[in-house]
C-alpha cells in the first residue's frame, strides 16, 4: 500500500464510518476486523478488507499493515486496544489514532506513546453543546494527519479592530487564517493588517485537538463573559 494510505482496525460504528468518510474522500482505505462477517459486508466496499486477529503480531504484520501512513485503531475492548497498540509501535508504526472508551483509557494509551487518542462520544457531545450553547453552525472538514478545515461566523467582540497580527492566532491557538468572507467580498489570503467585523465567515486550519479552543475565540460574545 502507499504511503498515503490508511488502515482502520476494528470494524464497530465508530470504526465503519471512519472508514466510510476515509473512503468518500477518496482515500486508500484497508480494514481489519477478526470477524469474518464484518470484513465480508466491509469488503463490498473497501477493496482491501482483511479478517485478521490485530493482536497477534505476526498475523497483523501479514497483512503488510507496515506500509500504511496512519492506522486508526476502533476497537472498543480495552485489553485488545491495548495489545493492538503495542503491536503497531512494536512494527514501528508512527501515526496512530486510537479510539478510547474512558479517561483512564486514553490515559494508559498515552502512556504507550500514542499521541492521538479520542473518546469519540465525549468529543461529539462537547462540539453539540458548543454549537447549542453559542447558536453557531459549524462546519469542519478533516484533511488528515491530524488536521481539519474549519469554517465559522465571528461572534467575539473582544477580537474586533485588532489586526492579525495583534491577536497572534497563530502562536496562540496553533490555526492558520485561509480566508474571510464579508457580504459577498472574499479576503484571500488575509494579511497581517487584516481586521474581522462581526458576521465574517471565517476559514482556518489548525490540529484537529485545537479546534475547540480556537472556535471559542471567534464566538464567544463578550455578554457571555459578564
Amino acid at each position: 500500500m502507499a504511503k498515503n494510505d490508511y488502515c482502520i482496525i476494528g470494524l464497530g460504528r465508530f470504526g465503519v464510518e471512519v472508514a466510510y468518510q476515509l473512503n468518500r474522500m477518496g482515500k486508500n482505505v484497508m480494514v481489519i476486523d477478526k470477524n469474518p462477517n464484518l470484513v465480508q459486508t466491509a469488503s463490498k466496499i473497501h477493496e482491501l478488507a482483511i479478517a485478521c486477529d490485530a493482536s497477534d503480531i505476526n498475523s497483523l504484520a501479514e497483512t503488510g499493515i507496515t506500509g500504511v501512513n496512519t492506522v486508526v485503531v476502533a476497537i472498543s475492548n480495552i485489553e485488545s486496544s491495548i495489545m493492538v497498540c503495542a503491536n503497531l509501535r512494536e512494527l514501528g508504526l508512527k501515526d496512530i489514532i486510537a479510539k478510547a472508551i474512558n479517561n483512564v483509557h486514553k490515559r494508559v494509551l498515552k502512556t504507550m506513546g500514542i499521541s492521538r487518542v479520542v473518546i469519540p462520544e465525549i468529543e461529539i457531545a462537547d462540539r453539540i453543546a458548543f454549537q447549542a450553547l453559542f447558536n453557531i453552525g459549524v462546519d469542519i472538514v478533516n484533511i488528515g494527519s491530524g488536521f481539519s478545515w474549519v469554517k465559522v461566523t465571528v461572534n467575539n467582540k473582544i477580537i474586533l479592530n485588532k489586526t492579525l497580527s495583534e491577536l497572534n492566532i497563530r502562536n496562540k491557538y496553533g490555526a492558520t487564517i485561509m480566508m474571510i468572507q464579508r457580504q459577498g467580498q472574499v479576503i484571500f489570503p488575509p494579511t497581517n493588517s487584516t481586521k474581522f467585523e462581526l458576521g465574517d465567515v471565517v476559514t482556518f486550519m489548525c490540529h484537529d485537538e485545537k479546534i475547540d479552543n480556537t472556535l471559542k475565540f471567534f464566538v464567544r460574545d463578550t455578554n457571555l463573559n459578564k
